[in-house]
């Protein structure tokens, strides 16, 4: 098995303090009376005590609104502890009208009197851009406050502000310093980057024992991705002798708890017959699992397993349906087994110009087989126009990539006997073009204004004059705002902000030719599948527009919120203001949020997964027809999928604002 790459994360990290929710009948005791005396007298500390048993049920029947209360008595007379609490109860909405701009301003004042937890959470603030603009190097000054009191979680986000280069300059030393720091503290998230680190040879010297030890630590304390990444170690025989049984053994248990790279690596063993007996009807039972959550690998894999009939029945239509899958997120491998179905007729209509489609997209990411088999189309004028300087061209950059020689040889002497030597000497131009611009760096095309941002989200164009959708909280206290995609570059306004449902409108000074169609969400039924597209951490994952799927969870959100979905799409920051897609192309919701989970672990002691919003389309329609000369029109979009996201594409911005 190839060895797998290790990518530093960024992950929600734990707090310290849990806050716990046991109920029980109220018992107003002697020593209760005297404590409300007291806080009604103006003790501050009472006051802090009182708030506390509220929260908990301690003694009093819990209420947050009077946790709240309490909390903002003692706040207001600078006790640091309250104002830390009466920020958590804005940031989670219990007990008053949720507001991160309201906790923000409690967080600096207990993170100004030195409470590490409210230093974190301030950064945390500032990291996210909730309640106050995204500032990345105040991010990192607070987190360094936090971080330099001792306090893990703070410790570990600095280490990774180090690793990315976001509010301090990118030094993988000095990130691997403040992951040790947690890591000896016994986080795991932080046990796990500093593995990564070690087995990378980033800020440390490369050294895979010591890869493996912090792997393990986090692995044992049940971090999936370190119990996947220790499989690896076992696999390759890096740091420690390479063992397949203790592979499967440290894969399943990250499979087990549903990691998709655990999943696919597992079935991969049992295809294999690496530590398992080879079982193809096991290995086809994990690649689906893995293939069902959206993993390109495991989708491949999966259509290998029909396409060969090996662990299920052949059956090339569900090869090219899983092969699909895969190849519509820009895995090669698969662009190509799609390709060369088209161009067969196996289990879709044979069609030499959709197999020329598939060879190209997985030709211009460097696979060889593609190259070579586009080459042959355009040399025998097969789903494209006959041109030798192409094909030529084609061949040319297929042996330098690794396709046989001799077939390659075979193929160019053919080609040789029919061209002239221009001809062939611009093929050999063109060839050296696509090597130049695919070395290229990805990143030539960054904005030149991003550094100065305050914040940024995603958006969409809803019209044919301009009208773009976005979260409300993107373009807060925006100045300037910028709408960029592969076609627009141009300035905004807005036009109307709701704050209560988070929903924006801006006016473009500029039109976009494209716009989605926008209907009522109110015949949407849960397991409907829906998709997303937008810009999530464009400093970690580029300027190009992400697509992502997954279904409606629930009609409502958070409490029963009717104004929301709840989906299983993963937001990350930059997704808000994105348009949620049904499979028709047409938009039912926007993007809001995900479900905090810094305070959910606070409340509930479990981190929650994959718990994310969308506002329903049907609260969003109202105030765009009161918009002046709103013009949406109906629409017809594609019905293939990768020609609808193609053109959904054209209609998502990435909004920048400063």
């Amino acid at each position: 098995m190839r060895k797998v790459l290790f990518f530093l994360i960024l992950s929600s990290c734990l707090l310290s303090v849990c806050f716990a929710e046991e109920v029980n009948e109220p018992n107003l005791t002697q020593e209760f009376t005297q404590l409300q005396t007291k806080a009604e007298n103006g003790d501050p500390n009472a006051q802090l005590l009182l708030g506390d048993m509220y929260r908990v049920g301690d003694n009093v029947k819990q209420d947050y609104e009077k946790t709240a209360h309490w909390y903002r008595k003692a706040a207001e007379q600078g006790i640091a502890e309250a104002q830390f609490k009466l920020g958590v109860s804005y940031t989670t909405g219990r007990g008053v009208p949720q507001d991160y701009t309201k906790s923000a301003e409690w967080y600096r004042k207990a993170a100004e009197q030195g409470i590490a937890e409210a230093q974190h959470l301030l950064g945390l603030s500032y990291y996210n851009g909730q309640g106050v603009p995204q500032d990345y190097t105040k991010a990192a000054e607070w987190f360094r406050k936090a971080a330099e009191q001792g306090l893990a979680e703070a410790q570990y986000l600095l280490g990774v502000q180090y690793a990315n280069g976001q509010g301090v300059p990118q030094d993988y030393t000095k990130s691997a310093e403040w992951y040790r720091k947690a890591a000896e503290q016994g986080d795991a998230v932080a046990q796990y980057n500093l593995g990564v680190l070690y087995d990378n040879g980033r800020g440390v010297p490369q050294d895979y024992k010591k890869g493996v030890k912090w792997y393990r630590k986090a692995a044992e304390q049940g971090y999936a991705k370190a119990q996947y990444n220790l499989g690896v170690q076992y696999d390759n025989g890096y740091g420690v002798p390479q063992d397949y049984t203790k592979t499967v053994e440290w894969f399943g248990k990250a499979a087990e708890q549903g990691y998709a790279a655990a999943q696919c690596s597992l079935g991969l063993s049992y295809a294999n017959g690496h530590g398992v007996p080879q079982d193809y009807t096991k290995a086809a039972e994990w690649f689906r699992k893995a293939a069902e959550q959206g993993y390109a690998a495991a989708q491949y894999n999966l259509g290998i397993s029909y396409y060969n009939g090996q662990g299920v029945p052949q059956d090339y239509t569900k090869s090219a349906e899983w092969f699909r899958k895969a190849a519509e997120q820009g895995l090669a491998e698969a662009q190509y087994n799609l390709g060369v179905q088209y161009a067969n007729g196996q289990g879709v209509p044979q069609d030499y110009t959709k197999a020329a489609e598939w060879y190209r997209k997985a030709a211009e990411q460097g696979y060889a087989a593609a190259q070579g088999n586009l080459g042959i189309l355009y040399y025998t004028g097969r789903g494209v126009i006959e041109d030798y300087v192409e094909a030529y061209k084609w061949a040319l950059l297929a042996g330098k990539n690794g396709l046989d020689y001799s077939k390659i040889s075979d193929f160019k002497a053919k080609l040789q006997r029919v061209m002239t030597p221009p001809q062939i000497a611009q093929a050999q131009q063109l060839a050296k073009k696509f090597v130049a611009k695919n070395e290229t760096n990805s990143m030539s095309n960054k904005p030149a204004n991003i550094s100065e941002t305050t914040s940024y989200g995603t958006g969409f164009f809803v019209s044919s004059n301009g009208y773009v959708v976005t979260a409300a909280h993107v373009v807060e206290d925006a100045t300037q705002i910028k709408l960029l995609n592969q076609n627009t570059n141009t300035s905004a306004q807005v036009v109307y902000k709701d704050e209560a449902i988070d929903v924006a409108v801006l006016k473009a000074d500029k039109i976009n030719a494209s716009f989605l169609p926008i209907i009522s969400s109110s015949k949407i039924e849960t397991g409907e599948e829906v998709f997303t597209l937008g810009f999530p951490q464009i400093q970690i994952q580029g300027y190009e527009p992400k697509y992502t799927k997954g279904s409606i969870n629930s009609l409502s959100g958070m409490g029963g919120n009717q104004r929301f979905f709840q989906i299983s799409i993963p937001v990350q920051p930059g997704n808000s203001g994105g348009p949620l897609i049904n499979s028709k192309g047409q938009v039912v919701g926007v993007i809001a949020a995900r479900l905090d989970e810094i305070a959910t672990l606070m409340y509930t002691g479990a981190i929650p997964q994959n718990v994310n919003y969308a506002i329903k389309s049907s609260f969003v329609l109202p105030f765009l027809d009161t918009l002046p000369a709103f013009n949406p029109h109906k629409k017809a979009m594609p019905d293939k999928r990768t020609e609808l996201i193609d053109e959904a594409k054209k209609s998502v911005v990435l909004v920048l604002c400063h």
